[in-house]
């Protein structure tokens, strides 16, 4: 492996910075011929250091979020075969925490994250949190678990107790989803966007300049950056939609797209 020769096809100074962190993990395993893993990664970073990867060669690695399916995820590095089941194999690495509320007021993703983060804890060492009605199921490194044990005492303004649970006791939720059909003049990010999350292109355009909207997890300023099939469009703080399809253009030549939303 070439390091330096991979970092040199990096432009962005944070993936460089990254991909370097991920490689020195890769070359750990190598010398002391054990798994190695980094830090939680989001999607967008997961895709930074898939290309590097295996643009290098490299393929003894595999993406895991403590559960099958999580979004945020580390990347592990086997010198030895890939274990053929992977949850029982790498859940070590991982605790579950199910955060649950003493009331039945209802927080967001966003409550729980806060008061984590609150703790001084960094965003790479906390995973997928999954939202209930009154708790919360959190992903973390091991090596912060007790730490969240000991500290976390309330979200928002609500008292908590937190128990740790196994990786096949998370209550899965098909996500809710609304789909929306519609055309628009060109498969412009502002256009398909203010379909999807129905704002005026006007609003959808002050929130891009404002680094506020991201494209398959990387922020763009770009208001006519194209919009692919399996694209993920994500506001922060209004959620994310997916074009699911583009269809056939109308007589006004207008383009019939289909949008799924998360709600």
């Amino acid at each position: 492996m070439n390091k330096e020769a991979v970092l040199k096809g990096i432009s962005k100074i944070e993936d460089k910075l990254l991909v370097a962190k991920i490689l020195d993990k890769y070359t750990l395993s190598q010398k002391i011929m054990s798994n190695t893993h980094s830090d939680f990664l989001d999607p967008y970073q997961q895709n930074v250091v898939r290309k590097c990867l295996d643009m290098s060669g490299i393929r003894d690695y595999i993406f895991f979020g403590g559960f099958g399916g999580a979004e945020r995820t580390v990347v592990v590095f086997c010198p030895y075969n890939m274990p053929e089941n992977v949850d029982s194999e790498f859940s070590e690495l991982f605790e579950i925490l199910k955060i649950k509320l003493n009331t039945r007021e209802n927080f967001s993703h966003r409550d729980y994250l806060g008061s984590l983060m609150g703790l001084g804890i960094k965003r790479e060492k906390i995973g997928d949190i999954l939202v209930r009605e009154d708790f919360a199921f959190v992903v973390v490194l091991k090596d912060i678990a007790d730490y969240v044990r000991l500290n976390l005492t309330k979200v928002g303004n609500a008292r908590v107790e937190i128990d740790t649970v196994n990786y096949d006791e998370i209550e899965m939720l098909d996500p809710k989803i609304k789909e929306i059909s519609s055309t628009v003049a060109s498969l412009r990010l502002d256009s398909v966007a203010s379909v999807g999350f129905g704002m005026s292109r006007s609003k959808i355009a002050d929130l891009i300049r404002a680094d506020r909207v991201s494209v398959n997890w990387e922020t763009t300023n770009s208001l006519t950056k194209l919009i692919n099939e399996g694209d993920t469009i994500s506001i922060r703080g209004k959620g994310r939609v997916v074009l699911e399809k583009v269809g056939n253009t109308t007589k006004k030549d207008r383009i019939h797209i289909l949008l799924k939303k998360f709600i």
